[in-house]
C-alpha cells in the first residue's frame, strides 16, 4: 500500500492486538447470552452493534472522501506534495481499516443472530460472538483516532498555507538586484 514492510507491520499489529483483546472478551462473555432469559439483552446488544457498525461505516466513507483531497496541489513543491501525499496515504489506510472493522462487526453481529436463531452449537456461536466483539473493539478503538486524524489533515493544510504566504511576503520585500 505505502512505504514497505514497517508500515504494514505497524498496521497489522494495530489491528491484531485490539482484535485479540476484543475477541477474548467476546469469547468470555458470549456464554452468558446463551441463556433463554437473556435473549432480549442479546438482541438489543447485537442491534446496537449493527447500528454502530453501519453508522461508523458511513462516517468513515465520508471521511475518506474528504481526506483524500489535496487543495492547491499544483502550488506545492515536489517535496511538500510527496510529504503531504504520504501523510494522506497513511490516514486513508488507517481509515480503511476502521471502515473494514465497522462493516465486519456488523456482519458478525448479523451472523451471530442467524446462528442463534438456527440454534447452532455453542462453540460456533462463541467463535462468531468473539469475532463480533473483536471487530467492534477494533472499530471503537480506531474511532478514538479520528479526531486526531482530522486535526492532522487540517494542521498540514494550514501549515502549508502559512508557509506559502510567508514565501510570498518574503518575495515582496526581497531587494531587487
Amino acid at each position: 500500500m505505502t512505504v514497505g514492510i514497517g508500515f504494514s507491520l505497524r498496521h497489522f499489529t494495530a489491528l491484531m492486538i485490539p482484535l485479540a483483546l476484543g475477541g477474548w472478551a467476546g469469547w468470555s462473555i458470549v456464554p452468558a447470552f446463551a441463556i433463554a432469559q437473556r435473549e432480549d439483552a442479546l438482541f438489543a446488544l447485537l442491534a446496537g452493534v449493527i447500528a454502530l457498525g453501519s453508522l461508523l461505516a458511513g462516517f468513515m466513507v465520508t471521511l475518506m472522501l474528504f481526506s483524500g483531497r489535496i487543495d492547491n496541489a499544483s502550488l506545492l513543491t515536489l517535496e511538500e506534495l510527496e510529504a503531504y501525499t504520504e501523510r494522506i496515504k497513511f490516514l486513508l489506510s488507517s481509515q480503511a481499516q476502521t471502515l473494514f472493522a465497522s462493516v465486519l462487526s456488523a456482519a458478525f453481529a448479523i451472523t451471530w443472530l442467524c446462528f442463534y436463531a438456527l440454534q447452532l452449537d455453542q462453540v460456533t456461536q462463541r467463535i462468531v460472538g468473539a469475532s463480533c466483539f473483536g471487530f467492534t473493539f477494533v472499530a471503537l478503538l480506531r474511532c478514538v483516532l479520528v479526531p486526531l486524524q482530522i486535526y492532522e489533515i487540517h494542521e498540514a493544510s494550514l501549515d502549508d498555507a502559512v508557509s506559502d504566504r510567508r514565501e510570498r511576503e518574503r518575495a515582496k520585500f526581497k531587494p531587487q538586484g
